[in-house]
């Protein structure tokens, strides 16, 4: 508790700050701009599409959050989860705590559906965990690619190792959740007996959809696989010839890595990691993986900017998230 106060003092929110700028700064450090010509050295025929192919990465994770809103009975059209989603990115990006874009979408949620205020929180917590645990899963997957072909994977055996159980144990956390009633004595304890039951119908609703579960899986490995696949042709754009299973692995530890609480939207933390394991994995730490890596975040922020933009038109125009017309209506009726 102490640290996490310290992390949102004043005191602790400059150093995050100044833990990104600095990571930041020191990436673009090291690379040889003249080696580059500037940014005109990048391959735009291979950057331009790469850009462009990260960003659907964005609409499959909301189609995901929006099939578990369904199975909580939260009915809401896909231009207002998209729009809501996209906010949420924007916060997640540019300020300090890693789940602020969370709580902003919780808070739209409980507006337009005050009644299904456990089954909001639980859409989201479903959706962070369906995220991470495909993404391990991957990342897994392709170490262990990795590892057969070659010779330098012996010493990432132990990463190996430990991707597989965090897979497995968040597999059997997640199963017992939606599936036993365990945990039910012991959340009644800390929410009071009333708060729990509404807790657990909540989860037993995710249990009882096995089939759009799947589904959602299903969309965070797309989500996820176009993400890599960006970012590989993105390296190529730089001259960076990395082959896909390692990008995997280097940019599923970069995603982990910014989910630490010591920087702001992971910048900084997410870029240094991804060198850290390309030069690991045998790709060196040398200009073109700094500038690789300077590239990935000018990106990852772009994107993000989209979603100011959504909230931007949201306050001017009210759409598409509405002031408190069809969705409102819509969710509230459904809820009732």
């Amino acid at each position: 508790m102490r640290i996490s106060a310290f992390l949102r003092s004043p005191v602790g929110t400059f150093l995050r700050y100044a833990c990104s700028l600095g990571l930041l700064g020191w990436l673009a450090w090291r690379v040889d701009w003249s080696r580059f010509g500037g940014l005109r050295g990048l391959d735009w025929s291979l950057a331009t599409p790469a850009v462009l192919l990260a960003g659907l990465a964005y609409p499959l994770q909301a189609w995901r959050w929006q099939v578990l809103l369904g199975i909580q009975d939260i009915v809401l059209p896909a231009r207002w989860v998209h729009g809501a989603f996209w906010i949420g990115q924007f916060y997640n990006s540019f300020l300090p705590g890693g789940v602020a874009g969370d709580a902003v979408r919780l808070g739209h949620l409980w507006r337009v559906a005050p009644g299904r205020r456990a089954g909001a929180a639980a859409s989201l917590l479903v959706d962070r965990l369906l995220g991470l645990s495909s993404l391990l899963v991957l990342a897994t997957l392709a170490l262990g690619a990795h590892g057969v072909y070659a010779r330098e994977g012996e010493r990432l055996r132990s990463l190996l190792g430990v991707s597989a159980v965090a897979c497995l144990l968040i597999a059997t956390v997640g199963w017992t959740v939606v599936r036993t009633r365990w945990w039910q004595p012991l959340s009644a304890r800390v929410l009071g007996s009333e708060r729990a039951a509404v807790l657990h119908d909540a989860a037993q609703a995710f249990g009882c959809h096995r089939g759009a579960l799947v589904g959602c899986m299903a969309l965070s490995v797309a989500a996820w696989l176009v993400d890599f696949c960006a970012l590989w042709v993105l390296a190529r754009a730089v001259g960076l010839a990395v082959g896909l299973p390692e990008m995997m692995v280097a940019v599923a530890a970069a995603y982990v890595a910014a989910a630490l609480p010591i920087s702001i939207g992971g910048h900084g933390v997410r870029e240094g990691t991804l060198v850290a394991m390309l030069g690991m994995l045998g790709y060196g730490a040398g200009s073109a993986t700094a500038l690789f890596a300077v590239a990935f975040w000018a990106s990852s922020v772009g994107w993000s900017l989209v979603g100011g933009g959504v909230y931007l038109l949201s306050i001017l125009t009210g759409w598409p998230l509405g002031r408190g017309g069809q969705a409102e209506r819509l969710a509230a009726r459904k809820a009732g």
